[in-house]
């Protein structure tokens, strides 16, 4: 309906998409009922769900205790790449990638046949705390073991394997816990002291310097352990080939009417074909990227960079 997507459809058009259908849904099922216009509510749509992924995402950091504006965004997948640019300038990222150019959206696959195998053990014993150092030993041997099997079952030979401790904590009568990574050194008789004031650092770190109360008491719920195995062989990426220059006009596929923004309306914007976009190739918004699976939409105000492997990076000007 906003011409972000090609009435050709994806896969090259083997997929092909229905506008009278898309039409016919929006005016019934949303404009209708607003008091709309087709195109406003295909339009409000399109910005409501920006706006979401926005929420999410931020909901997401923030609790974590970070601000979204210190990292870069990664977009993969069907829909990362085709709305990351409309929500990540309200989160205050500075740079979006598109990882990988055409295979995008087969991202997540990729990393789950590149990534080494990881494997966790809990065990749930809720206490207060600190507890003795015999208690967490005995605790921890139990879920070494129990990663041990688990390991074995692969019937891989591994190349290393790293294992890496956790607590969930929280204050008495709280229902959240937060998990606290334990040092990789023995247990001692200070151990359940300094596992606290990691703890605390951390809580006070998320919601704020003071908001502690150790006067409340610490309780101890779920103990855990995890195993990074590796499989002893690197990821190797080919490079992409170097454009001439960062005129991207040889992947230029077409020129279509494309609404991105409701103050702006439809706009003629090229489009253009990831296969042929070439390192070095610049793209100026507002722009289409066609990809045989999804679509990345470069907004008025963003410009993006085609890298040596292939990533598209998008930054706001």
């Amino acid at each position: 309906m906003l011409g972000i997507l090609s009435e050709r459809g994806l896969l090259g058009g083997r997929k092909p998409l229905r506008m009278d259908l898309a039409r016919e849904a929006i005016r019934e099922h949303v404009a209708e009922p607003l008091g709309l216009t087709v195109d406003e509510a295909a339009i409000a749509i399109h910005e409501v769900q920006n706006a979401q992924a926005g929420d999410l995402l931020r909901r997401a950091v923030v609790q974590a205790g970070y601000d979204p504006r210190d990292f870069v965004a990664y977009a993969f997948g069907g829909a990362g790449p085709a709305h990351c640019a409309g929500y990540c300038r309200d989160l205050g990222v500075a740079e979006v990638v598109v990882p990988l150019g055409p295979v995008a959206s087969a991202f997540s696959a990729y990393g789950l046949a590149a990534s080494d195998v990881a494997i966790s053990a809990e065990l749930s014993d809720p206490s207060a705390f600190p507890v003795d150092h015999t208690v967490l030993e005995s605790h921890f041997d139990r879920l070494e073991a129990d990663l041990q099997r688990a390991l074995d079952r692969q019937k891989v030979k591994f190349h290393d394997v790293t294992l890496q401790r956790e607590i969930d904590l929280r204050y008495s009568m709280q229902v959240n816990e937060l998990a606290v990574t334990l040092p990789d050194t023995e247990f001692t008789e200070h151990t359940g002291e300094e596992i606290v004031e990691r703890f605390e650092e951390q809580y006070e770190r998320i919601n704020g310097s003071g908001a502690g109360f150790r006067e409340a008491g610490v309780q101890v719920i779920t103990y855990r352990m995890r195993a990074r195995a590796g499989l002893g062989f690197p990821v190797v990426l080919p490079d992409i080939p170097e454009a001439d220059d960062a005129d991207p006009s040889a992947a230029l596929l077409e020129e279509r009417h494309v609404c991105l923004d409701s103050q702006i309306g439809f706009v003629p914007t090229p489009v253009y074909d990831y296969a042929r976009l070439r390192a070095g190739h610049e793209l100026v918004g507002p722009a289409i990227v066609d990809v045989p699976t999804t679509v990345v939409v470069v907004p008025a105000g963003v410009t993006g960079r085609v890298d040596r492997l292939g990533n598209l990076v998008l930054r706001y000007q």
